[in-house]
């Protein structure tokens, strides 16, 4: 499953674990989370019709009270995903496409977040 390669595949990276220790959430991060966190989850899910080629979208939500922390965390994981290409514990992925990125700042729960969508063009 793409999920569990990309939360492992990130984990790997101890510059990427020295900001958030195991905080990265498939789906919600749960409450009460201790921060900075980040929760990931597939918004459009594009397959080809005619070849076993994916290549879903998926947003990485970046939360914490610190701006500038926040920017540190964005940054490692687009660091890490950009133009990434080969295997992913057993996805064989054809490339990691960075999409898009927006901040925002959310005033009841006084947490930034920076959300940023990658294409992730796999072999299904």
């Amino acid at each position: 499953m793409l999920e569990i390669d990309i939360r492992n595949y990130l984990l790997s990276h101890e510059s990427l674990k020295e900001k958030i220790g195991s905080r990265l959430y498939p789906g919600w991060i749960p409450e009460n989370a201790t921060m900075p966190s980040v929760a990931f989850l597939e918004v459009s899910g594009v397959r080809h019709h005619d070849i076993d080629v994916a290549y879903p979208r998926y947003q990485f939500s970046v939360f914490s009270p610190r701006y500038l922390e926040a920017k540190e965390v964005t940054a490692e994981i687009r660091n890490i995903l950009q133009r990434f290409k080969g295997k992913m514990g057993d996805s064989n992925i054809i490339q990691v496409a960075f999409q898009n990125e927006y901040e925002t700042y959310e005033q009841n729960t006084k947490l930034y977040h920076i959300a940023m969508d990658f294409k992730f063009i796999f072999w299904e």
